[in-house]
């Protein structure tokens, strides 16, 4: 029965390690912290960003260092993020991905941990990441301020829980840098041939990234309820923003999509169906991921 499936099996007593660790993680305002940092360096380093798309002349000296100054901040708030999240994880003896406070906390992980990875062959990522961070820690913040670490209910004590969830929540990080790409690239004409070819390169990880995550919460449906689908408006929503962003592959067959500025302009557009899915259907459609 659905009362059965969302009670919650108790933990047993904390150890004097983990008491000191849930001591040290209340005491310590890790969302607050990082949202104002995040916003803060991901704003200076879109300014950077522009800069240097504007500027034809090689940076000098104190460019230099204010890249260096980016990228070492960059490293820094990803490090304090992992501490959290490593800490959230440890005193809960579970991945933090049981509700939306804490898939915010891992979407800005993702997103901090792709800028890190790309931003030495892409500099447009290090902004990005840093804004999409910010503005995912902020929106944690403001919605939940910090809930209670609880046990999970039997129906998210899965490991397909895991890896169904952070594999969206990689494919959204991409969406984003999307729709960041596409706006810069309406910002700056020159630049938005280069930028469409960079937002086709992330396409194809993002879409295949969503694909994945839709075919393992499936099978973590048909483990947890017994079938695989039950047109839910999560459900449904998952796979709309699927098909929009699939529609991006066929340049072939519609010209209009070689064009950098449709391209950029169906990106920005495109990312309304991600919003409504992870916000619309949580606070609007409700259904059977009204838990998370």
């Amino acid at each position: 029965s659905s009362s059965t499936a969302r009670r919650t099996l108790p933990l047993p007593p904390l150890s004097p390690a983990r008491v000191e660790a849930e001591l040290l993680y209340n005491r310590v305002p890790f969302a607050r912290i990082l949202f104002m940092a995040c916003l803060a360096l991901g704003c200076l380093a879109f300014a950077r960003l522009l800069q240097g798309c504007l500027r034809r002349a090689p940076g000098g000296r104190a460019l230099r260092c204010v890249d260096a100054g980016l990228a070492a901040g960059l490293y820094a708030v990803t490090a304090m993020h992992l501490a959290g999240y490593g800490l959230r994880w440890y005193i809960g003896r579970h991945i933090p991905l049981g509700n939306g406070y804490e898939t915010m906390l891992f979407l800005a992980l993702c997103a901090l941990l792709l800028a890190c990875l790309l931003r030495r062959r892409f500099p447009a990522t290090l902004p990005f990441g840093l804004l999409l961070a910010g503005f995912a820690l902020l929106v944690a913040w403001l919605g939940q301020r910090n809930p209670q670490i609880t046990p999970l209910m039997p129906v998210l004590s899965s490991p397909w829980l895991s890896a169904h969830v952070s594999v969206i929540m990689m494919a959204y990080a991409l969406f984003f840098f999307l729709l960041l790409g596409g706006v810069l690239g309406l910002c700056l004409p020159a630049q938005a041939g280069r930028l469409m070819l960079l937002g086709r390169l992330m396409l194809y990880p993002a879409v295949f990234l969503l694909g994945a995550g839709i075919f393992l919460g499936a099978v973590w449906a048909n483990v947890s309820w017994g079938r695989y689908w039950a047109w839910d408006p999560k459900e449904v929503w998952a796979l709309v923003t699927f098909m929009v962003y699939a529609v991006a592959f066929h340049a072939g067959s519609l010209r209009w999509l070689r064009r950098p500025r449709a391209f950029h302009l169906y990106m920005i557009a495109a990312f309304a169906t991600v919003l409504m899915t992870y916000f619309g259907v949580n606070y609007v459609l409700g259904g059977m991921h009204s838990y998370a």
